[in-house]
């Protein structure tokens, strides 16, 4: 494509330019005010945690000390007990007991009633409200839970129905002077003291404090709920499984969600009380703590509005005034270009236009002047069509504006350009072009036209896709060849070295194709192997490369599978059993139904230190050995394989040697029968390795059965037994 190219007035900026500058600065001042209002915004926040953080963790501190003095009565209850156990609970100790719980009430009001209960649950005596303790059947199952086992001194809270509030039950074991388990000194919390405490505090707009137990159980909240009377609320279960795993850890946070209770979104401060199954949650409203961050958001963006207002006015100005200049310079340049048409004519005629390329000349704003009859059979254009047009008519809009820019800073230095361009015909269809670009100059320098020629490419392109995909693609399967997947397995290695992302590579060797291929002929095979590659693709993720490596040998190459090797291997032999899965389902070839399966090996790529030779015969190795175990399953790669495959391959190579080289050796043992009478020898073959010395036969035996070296060294064998026997003594001829 030839853009039109008009000259601007020296000095000044070009629209396209000033409009540019405009657009970086008025860009600029937004980013920059983004950025500071990003800034200030998680200033707020992390302000405001900080602050809910610091009242939940004061609140926590409060209600800890709160608590305290109930295991403090408790504490004093039992010791009272202890001293007066060996009289029996007297008078004495009934006034005791009267004057302690008259002062506990007095400066613990939450104090509900007091207990003493054997170490039988039997309730000895009780102070308080009646029906205490283990009236309630939240209390009888706590204090038997206690009695079993006495780990957990406090119970959760509960929902009395009698009195209609929130109850807990604090338990302490009473001992004597020997260490006798004497029975449980029991407390009864009443919880609507923390709604009284609250009730007391001066909050903050937008904040609201709440008391929950372990159980994401509402005990008391500060202030009342704008949809729920707080009747109803107290004791209702808060929907928050972040609240809830926060509260699992072992230390106070903070943290912002939407607020189950009020529905907005809120920045939670969360403090636990220590020793008790209850936490404080000091919550700020986000609207309320960015109240000022939105009033700066409105200021700030109201006055760059009005910025880029006052430069817009600025840039139309300009742009108005080198217009004015432009039309000027332009008048001048047509009377110019009036004197020399004559002498471009002349020059133009002297070119050969009429050629087997395509032509097209245009002047110098890129308006179209003269195309050839190539040029129309090629584009699909005719010449009354694009005369007058500028050639961007032709664009296809696969290049962008960086590859235009490059191709005139070549004709305005070099005075060409050529290479591959796709353009548009007429019909709409794209296609490939080289095109040839030169600029004719006049006597003082300036371009008066370009000339362009273009080549249709379509066919040569088809040819070399065709070729590309003979040379990357198996032609039967249509997957990716073991070419393709090689370079493949390589990138892959390399990125797996630099991005610590873990990688698999899957053998798959397809269990009883041979016979079926070898029976039912070479087409039904071809339709098999179609349909097992169909199936393991089917099975494969998007990301994964399917590859057939030749016969009934596919490949898959696993990318991605996550920064561990466990966690990879874990999502490798889940594909690969789904895989297997797969493989196993009956499989129809005309009216036949056939059973196929596979064999996976399975390697993974590591580090990326491995090689791609080495990363596939790892591969191959687990596939060999998940055929050993049967068929239809799988096996990793394991090094010891590796190392066991090493020497069976040495043993291999220099067994083919040791008859050659004499290095077998038979050894006899005799056989006798019950009387100890020889009746024959035992023939025992040994291999004496010059570098391993004495190889046990088990050793070298399977390799000789697997490689069918185990003919020829039976043959030798036989024969040197053969001539061990006739050498003996008992077989030679006596002399004459």
């Amino acid at each position: 494509m030839i853009p039109a190219r008009e000259k601007r007035p020296q000095g000044r900026w070009s629209a396209l330019q000033a409009a540019m500058i405009y657009t970086v600065a008025v860009v600029l001042v937004l980013l920059a005010i983004v950025w500071a209002l990003k800034e200030r915004h998680d200033r707020e926040l992390d302000a405001a945690q900080g602050r809910v953080l610091a009242q939940a963790e004061l609140m926590a501190e409060w209600a800890s000390g709160t608590f305290n003095s109930t295991d403090n009565t408790l504490s004093g209850l039992a010791n009272l007990f202890a001293l007066s156990i060996d009289g029996g609970i007297d008078q004495r100790f009934a006034r005791a007991f009267e004057s302690l719980v008259s002062q506990r009430q007095q400066s613990l009001p939450f104090l509900d009633a007091l207990g003493i209960i054997s170490h039988t649950g039997e309730t000895l005596y009780t102070m308080g409200n009646p029906g205490f303790p283990g009236h309630d059947l939240e209390e009888r199952a706590f204090i038997r839970r206690f009695l079993q086992d006495h780990e957990q001194s406090h119970s959760d809270s509960y929902w009395n129905p009698e009195s209609g509030d929130h109850r807990m039950l604090y338990l302490r074991r009473m001992f004597d002077a020997d260490g006798f388990f004497l029975g449980v000194a029991a407390a009864r919390l009443d919880l609507y003291f923390i709604t009284h405490a609250l009730q007391r505090l001066t909050l903050d707009p937008g904040e609201s404090i709440a008391v929950i137990d372990g159980n994401l159980r509402l005990i008391a909240r500060r202030p009342d709920l704008e949809n729920l009377p707080m009747t109803q609320a107290l004791g209702m279960q808060i929907d928050a499984p972040a609240v809830a795993e926060l509260i699992a850890g072992e230390r106070s946070g903070a943290i912002t969600l939407r607020s189950p209770l009020a529905g907005d979104s809120r920045i939670f401060g969360i403090g636990r009380v220590e020793g008790m199954p209850i936490v404080v949650v000091v919550g700020y409203s986000v609207r309320s703590v960015l109240a000022s961050w939105h009033q700066q958001v409105v200021i700030l963006t109201l006055g760059w509005l009005l910025t880029a207002a006052l430069g817009l006015l600025i840039l139309l100005h300009y742009l108005r005034l080198s217009r004015t200049e432009a039309e000027l310079q332009c008048s001048e340049q047509a009377l110019r270009e009036i004197n020399h048409s004559l002498q471009a004519e002349l020059r133009i005629a002297a070119m050969a236009f009429e050629t087997h390329l395509g032509m097209f000349i245009t002047d110098a704003k890129g308006i179209i002047r003269k195309v050839n009859a190539t040029f129309e059979h090629i584009t699909g254009y005719s010449a009354e069509e694009v005369l007058g047009e500028n050639p961007r008519l032709l664009n296809s809009g696969r290049h962008n504006a960086d590859f235009y820019r490059e191709m005139w800073s070549s004709i305005h230095a070099e005075g060409s350009w050529q290479g591959e361009v796709w353009n548009r015909r007429k019909n709409g269809d794209t296609y490939p072009q080289w095109v040839t670009i030169s600029a004719v100059k006049d006597a003082q320098g300036e371009v008066t036209h370009y000339v362009a020629t273009i080549s249709d490419l379509t066919h040569r392109k088809a040819a070399e896709q065709e070729a590309h995909r003979l040379a990357f693609f198996d032609p039967l399967t249509g997957l990716p060849n073991r070419r393709m997947m090689l370079d493949r397995l390589e990138q892959a290695l390399g990125a797996s070295h630099h991005s610590e992302q873990q990688g698999a590579l899957l053998f798959i060797d397809l269990d009883g194709f041979k016979h079926i291929n070898d029976s039912l002929g070479h087409q039904l095979g071809d339709e098999l192997l179609q349909l097992m590659a169909r199936r393991i693709q089917a099975v494969s993720r998007d990301a994964d490369l399917v590859a057939r490596l030749g016969g009934d040998e596919f490949v898959i190459l696993a990318e991605g599978l996550g920064e561990t090797i466990d966690g990879a291997s874990q999502t490798a032999e889940r594909l690969a059993t789904r895989l297997l899965g797969k493989l196993t389902q009956p499989c129809w070839l005309g009216d036949h139904r056939h059973l196929l399966s596979g064999s996976i090996g399975i390697t993974l790529l590591g580090d990326g230190t491995c090689r791609v030779d080495e990363c596939l015969q790892q591969a191959e190795m687990a596939m060999y050995q998940a055929k050993q175990a049967g068929r239809n399953t799988l096996r990793f790669f394991d090094p010891v394989m590796q190392a066991v495959a090493v020497r069976r391959a040495m043993i291999e190579s220099d067994l083919r040697q040791a008859i050659r080289r004499g290095e077998l050796r038979l050894f006899y043992q005799l056989q006798v029968n019950g009387h100890s009478q020889v009746t024959g020898v035992e023939a025992l073959l040994r291999w004496e390795h010059p570098v391993h010395g004495m190889i046990p036969p088990g050793d070298f035996i399977p390799v000789a059965e697997e490689s069918y070296l185990i003919v020829s060294i039976g043959g030798w064998v036989l024969e040197t037994a053969c001539d061990n026997w006739q050498g003996g003594p008992a077989r030679r001829k006596p002399r004459a």
